[in-house]
């Protein structure tokens, strides 16, 4: 979708069609449970590197290597941990917001269903 449009993101997905299934999450990147993901791209800017959306898992660990964008997300249900490399961790739960920068090496921990609004960046 790229129209000269505001765009309202809704925490349970498109109307009519709700949250559809999505497969971010790598089967070879989980530690710990299954990654079952749901949500829906509300966005795509048109050079295609801007995307924001609804984004919802069922608990999971997922070891992240070099993140491939940067990441805005503003929690809607459940809570997130967040490990980097060096041991340094952050939780977040509703209402928080974060920024996980492009590189990013680490471990997601979602110890509880987890819904966030996100807003990635890839380089053009």
């Amino acid at each position: 979708m790229t129209d000269k449009v505001i765009t309202r993101l809704l925490p349970d997905g498109a109307p009519g069609k709700g949250m559809q299934p999505l497969a971010y999450i790598s089967p070879d990147t989980v530690v710990d449970g299954i990654a079952d993901e749901r949500g829906h791209l509300f966005f795509t800017n048109a050079a295609g590197n801007v995307d924001a959306g609804v984004w919802e898992c069922t608990p999971c660990t997922e070891r992240v290597s070099n993140y491939p964008y940067d990441q805005c997300c503003f929690v809607l249900e459940g809570s997130l941990t967040i490990t980097d490399e060096s041991g340094h961790a952050e939780t977040f739960s509703p209402g928080d917001a974060f920024i996980i920068p492009r590189g990013f090496n680490g471990l997601w921990k979602m110890t509880e269903r987890y819904k966030n609004f996100f807003v990635t960046v890839e380089p053009e």
